[in-house]
């Protein structure tokens, strides 16, 4: 059976959604101050459209998350598999982490924030401590990751008693009843004590347990669970209905927490929606998508792998970038030039890093190559 470890869509997705979610913090930093602020304030002013509606690059990570992780999860189940994974994972998403934990506690430090209150955050933020808050503002969703990471691990260790494709299930449904209880209190505001409500559903809690995006990482599991059946010639008609029923849920997910008017939400699910489209196809066409992108293949990979870095680095230090460059009197226009640069240029940096570290951590360990070709789906 011939399997694909690599989709160059998706590689094309994650820094689509990394850029999203820059122009979406970007639209709202402050230029008198390194802060989010609003009104004229702004640095940017012409970003305006994208603030909130960036948002939706962190639902399309998570839809991605869901199908990357299924697939390298797939296989044999077990302890060694489950140490496997788990290793590969702390070695793909740590370095960074770390790296851009450090950069932020030496941004804000020298922006003047108080050191010791700053050193608990790093600390927190290192060890995805499900108690914020954190050094940057983006760690909240490494947090969410990182609890996936843990089902899916569970899931490896059980020797798959329940499959991938049984947690994508739970995990979606849970969040299908979050979701429209959420959407249900929004769209019945006479209700006495509906605010009350949506305030206690909306803390962070329902996030690090998977209800809040639940239905996007299911989305991805689900789309990873079709192509194996697809490999397989097998059977796959409820798992399409299972996609649509979790897509919805992402659709109205996304219309409750674009805090825009109503044109703004219906943006943001187009986009999401494209997205899927796109990585739906990309999976499914992965050799006609790789034949007529071999020639750019090495920079879209680079660019897939750098995605992660600007998502880490772009908030808190690029809130200090913004700051800084605008406080030099530059025009609108150069100032986010020369403030994304300086970013990009960071991001960058901690990639080589990084990579000489994941070479350095990996040489410790033997080749982690799959064992068997069963499909835990």
């Amino acid at each position: 059976m011939k399997r694909h470890d690599h989709y160059l869509t998706i590689d094309i997705l994650r820094i689509f959604a990394a850029i999203l979610v820059l122009l979406n913090h970007f639209a709202t930093f402050g230029w008198e101050t390194a802060s989010v602020v609003e009104g004229d304030q702004v640095a940017f002013g012409f970003l305006s459209a994208f603030a909130g509606l960036g948002a939706v690059g962190v639902e399309i990570f998570f839809v991605i998350s869901g199908f990357v992780i299924a697939m390298s999860a797939s296989g044999d189940g077990g302890l060694s598999q489950a140490l496997r994974f788990t290793r590969i994972r702390a070695i793909r998403i740590l370095p960074a982490l770390w790296l851009s934990a450090l950069v932020s506690l030496i941004a804000r430090a020298c922006y003047g924030e108080d050191l010791t209150l700053l050193l608990m955050d790093f600390c927190r933020s290192v060890i995805l401590s499900p108690k914020g808050p954190y050094i940057d503002g983006v760690v909240w969703s490494l947090v969410v990751e990182a609890i996936f990471y843990f089902l899916v691990a569970i899931a490896i260790l059980s020797k798959f008693r329940l499959s991938l494709y049984d947690l994508a299930k739970v995990i979606g449904f849970s969040s299908t009843v979050y979701v429209l209880i959420f959407s249900g209190l929004h769209l019945a505001p006479h209700f006495a004590k509906s605010d009350e409500w949506i305030s206690i559903l909306s803390r962070f809690q329902f996030k690090a347990l998977l209800l809040q995006h639940g239905v996007f990482f299911a989305v991805g599991m689900i789309l990873f669970s079709i192509k194996a059946d697809r490999e397989k010639h097998g059977r796959r008609e409820w798992k399409l209905v299972l996609l649509s029923v979790f897509s919805a849920m992402g659709m109205v997910e996304i219309f409750m927490s674009v805090e825009r008017p109503n044109e703004y939400k219906i943006i943001a699910i187009v986009i999401w929606v494209m997205c899927m489209c796109a990585m739906a196809a990309g999976i499914r066409y992965a050799d006609l998508v790789g034949s007529y992108l071999e020639k750019h293949k090495a920079i879209i990979i680079y660019l897939g792998g750098l995605s992660y870095p600007i998502y880490l680095n772009h908030y808190s230090v690029g809130m200090i970038i913004v700051w800084a460059v605008c406080s030099s009197g530059l025009p609108a226009g150069i100032a986010f030039v020369l403030s994304a640069s300086i970013v990009l240029g960071l991001s960058m940096g901690v990639m080589w890093l990084e990579r000489k570290i994941q070479t350095a951590v990996k040489s410790w360990f033997p080749n982690p190559s799959r064992k068997g070709v069963k499909l835990a789906v």
